[in-house]
């Protein structure tokens, strides 16, 4: 079914900027036909005259053969084959005229083939033909299949491009309710024992989400919106522990400056604070570090913690890594590297980007 879609495709814009293709087989189908008559008469004016004369009325014929067939629907194998059949014989009955045209030519100026008998005089010239015309109209037909394939590409470019941009909104939209989910389960224990730190985290928590709301639209941004946003939540969660949280984020300029996904670090300092936490220590050190030269961006979030020999084949990463990995996919498609490592009593989340992200 494939090819018969493709055929109907190139069948209906057989023809079309054909013109250049045209003219391009015409001057070299009498180049070739003068060469051919040359081998005949042993004459080259005789040769080159008889071809001026002859073979420019291909073309008409030929323009004349395209639009004969050129939008019929093709369903099944059978209408295929009969397609071709009647292009064939159309090509040979073509081919017939033309011969008659030969000999008319030849009969009035009296220069005919040496040694040739009546059958050659109609047979050669009619067998030559007919595989010009099919020559022609296969090149069409090829032609046209290939502007057809170029936009059937183009179209399931297009088509992939859409369905990227509806997958990455779908996996965007994923971190916010999972970060506010987090936020305001842990504004809620503040309430009863501190409220002023509970009113601290609304504030900063409001100040997250009109950040948000700003970058929703956009699939990309540079480092510098993306560092801001960790550091927003930091503030959140350090209004919510106090002394006990501490964090720091160092970039150089460069780095500030490469364009990246939007939210790019959520999910790695949601997992450093958490986990953090988690390990009991009395104080928890959270840094973000990234440095960028020309071509590649390195990115680190470390905090305290013990990661799991097993954790690549521990099953579920969790949402936050899993939308990570994802969106990384999709935005540098083989110029990725994420790792996850033990360092003393700290783990040490890795990032490097190579290129530019694509922005779909």
């Amino acid at each position: 079914m494939a090819g018969m879609r493709y055929f109907n495709r190139f069948d209906a814009t057989a023809g079309q900027n054909s013109w250049p293709l045209a003219i391009l087989g015409l001057g070299l189908l009498t180049a070739l036909g003068t060469l051919v008559r040359m081998a005949h008469f042993q004459n080259f004016p005789r040769a080159f005259l008889i071809s001026v004369v002859v073979d420019p009325l291909t073309l008409p014929m030929v323009l004349a053969l395209r639009p004969v067939f050129p939008r019929r629907h093709v369903e099944s194998s059978f209408q295929v084959l009969r397609t071709l059949v009647l292009n064939t014989l159309l090509c040979i009955g073509a081919a017939f005229v033309l011969t008659c045209w030969v000999r008319l030519v030849t009969g009035v100026t009296g220069w005919h083939v040496p040694n040739w008998g009546a059958l050659q005089s109609w047979a050669v010239p009619w067998v030559y033909y007919s595989i010009v015309f099919a020559g022609w109209r296969f090149a069409q037909f090829w032609s046209a299949a290939e502007l057809a394939v170029h936009g059937e590409k183009q179209r399931a470019a297009a088509a992939e491009a859409e369905a990227l941009k509806a997958e990455l909104r779908h996996l965007r939209h994923q971190l916010d309710p999972h970060f506010l989910f987090n936020a305001l389960n842990g504004i809620a224990v503040e309430i009863p024992d501190h409220p002023d730190a509970a009113v601290g985290m609304v504030r900063e928590l409001a100040a997250y989400l009109r950040y948000s709301l700003d970058q929703r639209d956009r699939t990309v941004t540079p480092l510098a919106s993306v560092l801001d946003a960790a550091r927003s939540y930091l503030e959140l969660q350090k209004a919510r522990f106090g002394p006990e949280l501490d964090y720091r984020l160092e970039s150089n300029e460069a780095a500030r400056r490469r364009i990246v996904p939007s939210f790019l670090l959520q999910p790695l300092v949601e997992n450093a604070v958490k986990h953090g936490l988690q390990a009991g220590r009395a104080h928890v050190d959270i840094a973000i570090e990234a440095v960028a030269d020309e071509t590649r961006l390195q990115i680190s979030v470390t905090g305290p913690g013990e990661l799991r020999p097993d954790w690549q084949s521990a099953g579920d990463p969790g949402v936050g890594l899993s939308v990570l990995n994802r969106r990384l996919q999709l935005h540098y498609p083989g110029r990725h590297e994420f790792s996850l490592r033990q360092t003393g009593d700290m783990v040490i989340a890795g990032l490097l980007l190579r290129g530019e992200p694509c922005s779909v």
